[in-house]
């Protein structure tokens, strides 16, 4: 050994400052614990939504900016108010600046976000994003309405971030593929690292999947593919009369015989239903990444779903189950009908997914190729100054943070 005392750099844990927009969809939670857990960091939290929706000033200039920017979509029906409030280059540039400030006040060794909505980088602190989807993706899906593309000035935005950051994380190929193509970005810039499960992961092996029950997940029955899958399950159930239909997240006005609506359940309750079920059938016709397929590989179950985003990474033709082009009703229900007719094939392909979703597809697996990539760009930046006292833990706590913004 050599005795060399460690420097005060490498004697620290490391300061990092994830920003996000909030602690829902539930992937912005849960990857900030993984990483909040992790030997050597030191991760504070910023919450974004608590500070604007705490802040009169910043809700009336951004509702402005959203009935300039997107009133005839809004009074269409074509965009949610919420959604369009967060998505002009007004808030775009203000999210940005409330993040940098943050940062700015807390010295960080770099910093990270999750999702693109805003714009966190800070001149000489390497800074890392991680995102589900990029919005020019979208015209890749044959449903996408085209008017409801953002303005130019917000893509441009959204371009000079992504090859601003000295890495953009991705969930699957198709996004990693345009970022490339779409958006320029330097190859070496991007990596792809998949996505982990919100619901609780089942221990042990599968369960044996004799029934003949197809599940449905998903809280947008449209845009999931849900008339797509009612039109081929009213096909199948002719060939196997004791084949259910159980849907999940949402509240269609269907019915009929071996069919459930079960609308709207919290995430807990997620796992019983993909323990009961025989087959995981969600024909999306738009999808960003589809935690919900990754749910069901963990769970076991054989998947049927169409071949668009992110599905092509994680279900392997005949091998963990099938694809079929958007809007293919009767490649649903022949792929239901071989799947409902052999409980041994079921039984193998769920198995298949399953050792498939534990090796690829966890938040633990996730943060170790995040910091994998991150780790080497750090250790290459020029050392800041460090500052006088350590800096602030800043926790996720809204009030926290309207403290510390208040004018």
């Amino acid at each position: 050994m050599s005795g060399r005392s460690p420097t005060r750099r490498e004697a620290r844990a490391a300061r990092v400052g994830f920003v996000r927009i909030g602690p829902h969809p539930i992937p912005n939670r849960l990857l900030a614990e993984e990483l909040a857990g992790r030997p050597g960091l030191r991760l504070s939290v910023l919450d974004l939504e608590p500070l604007v929706r705490g802040d009169w000033r910043a809700l009336v200039a951004g509702g402005a900016f959203t009935v300039a920017e997107y009133g005839h979509h809004l009074a269409r029906g074509r965009l949610r108010r919420w959604q369009a409030f967060f998505t002009t280059p007004w808030m775009f540039r203000h999210l940005g600046e409330l993040a940098r400030s943050w940062i700015r006040e807390n010295a960080f060794d770099w910093t990270f976000q999750i999702q693109s909505l805003y714009d966190a980088r800070v001149p000489g602190i390497p800074h890392f994003v991680y995102t589900d989807h990029t919005h020019l993706a979208n015209l890749c899906y044959p449903d996408f309405d085209r008017r409801t593309l953002r303005a130019p000035r917000w893509i441009e935005l959204e371009r000079a971030l992504y090859r601003g950051a000295d890495a953009v994380f991705t969930r699957s190929r198709h996004v990693s593929d345009s970022l490339l193509e779409d958006y320029g970005c330097d190859a070496e810039r991007v990596v792809c690292v998949g996505a982990g499960s919100n619901a609780a992961l089942p221990g042990g092996a599968p369960p044996d999947r004799r029934g003949q029950d197809i599940l449905f997940v998903g809280v947008d029955w449209e845009r999931k593919g849900g008339p797509d899958l009612l039109a081929a399950f009213e096909r199948v159930r002719a060939r196997h009369p004791e084949a259910t239909l159980t849907v999940v997240g949402c509240s269609p006005p269907i019915g009929g015989p071996g069919i459930r609506v079960l609308g709207r359940l919290p995430v807990e309750a997620l796992h019983g239903h993909y323990q009961a079920a025989s087959i995981f059938c969600l024909p999306t016709r738009r999808e960003p990444f589809g935690v919900v397929f990754v749910e069901a590989m963990h769970h076991g179950l054989p998947v049927v779903a169409t071949a668009i985003g992110a599905v092509p990474d994680l279900v392997v033709e005949g091998e963990n189950g099938y694809t079929v082009e958007v809007g293919d009703v009767a490649g649903l229900a022949r792929h239901l009908d071989r799947l409902l007719g052999d409980a041994a094939l079921r039984q193998r392909m769920g198995e298949a997914g399953a050792r498939r979703a534990r090796a690829h597809y966890t938040w633990g697996a996730v943060a170790d190729r995040i910091l994998a990539a991150v780790q080497p760009v750090v250790a290459e930046a020029s050392p800041s100054s460090a500052p006088a006292e350590p800096a602030r833990d800043v926790s996720a706590d809204s009030d926290a943070h309207r403290a510390a913004f208040a004018s």
